[in-house]
């Protein structure tokens, strides 16, 4: 059983926890959060320990993997942080894959995936390290998903679409078939994506027009 540690103890962090109990493969020793309302409390009977403080010393007692219990609402960078801080103090980052979730073999997915229930992720998709695909959320064939994406619940990725690093993709979103969105980017939820979107913009609406820069 692998001894794993959660940054995070929001409600990401709930559905990440069910995912992994369900897999039954981990053993969450823990949960870190900066807010101290939540310390000595229990998420899903997991105990909240205490503060991202407390990542050293962990680590020297053995805990080896992480997992990212932090969502995003169109700001992924919170993610960012959590993610090249696990990095750093030596811990792997776990996936958290829904049994419910369809996964080809000929996808490939990065480090600490977070792939949740009735997800479809279709051949020879390419996912980066610490991308969430939400409930329902389909990426189709050949699709190339950067580092950091979040693909909101119900979304739907059209085949060989790119979506680059850290960009989020809102709730019930479509994006066409080979559009390409840029780095850092948001998709409003419900927007229909026809056209290619720049790096560091919000879209919206049907089709998806340019709001302004991405906060």
């Amino acid at each position: 059983m692998t001894n794993v540690i959660g940054l995070g103890a929001g409600g990401h962090a709930k559905v990440v926890i069910e995912i992994l109990q369900l897999i039954g493969s981990c053993d969450i020793v823990g949960l870190l959060d900066p807010k101290k309302e939540l310390w000595s409390t229990k998420i899903l009977g997991v105990p909240v320990l205490g503060n991202d403080d407390m990542l050293a010393g962990l680590r020297g007692q053995g805990v080896e993997h992480a997992f990212i219990g932090v969502g995003s609402t169109g700001d992924t960078q919170p993610r960012v942080r959590l993610f090249e801080k696990a990095l750093q103090h030596g811990f792997a980052l776990v996936s958290a894959i829904h049994p419910r979730a369809v996964v080809s073999a000929s996808a490939e997915l990065g480090r600490g995936s977070a792939i949740m229930a009735n997800a479809v992720i279709n051949a020879a998709a390419k996912l980066g390290d610490n991308v969430i695909v939400n409930t329902g959320a389909v990426v189709e064939h050949d699709c190339l998903i950067g580092s950091h994406v979040h693909i909101a619940t119900g979304a739907n990725i059209a085949s060989t679409v790119q979506v680059g690093e850290g960009s989020h993709i809102g709730v019930g979103a479509s994006v066409r078939q080979c559009v390409h969105i840029g780095r850092n980017s948001i998709v409003g939820a419900g927007a229909v994506v026809v056209e290619d979107v720049p790096d560091g913009v919000m879209v919206a609406g049907v089709p998806a027009r340019i709001l302004k820069k991405a906060e």
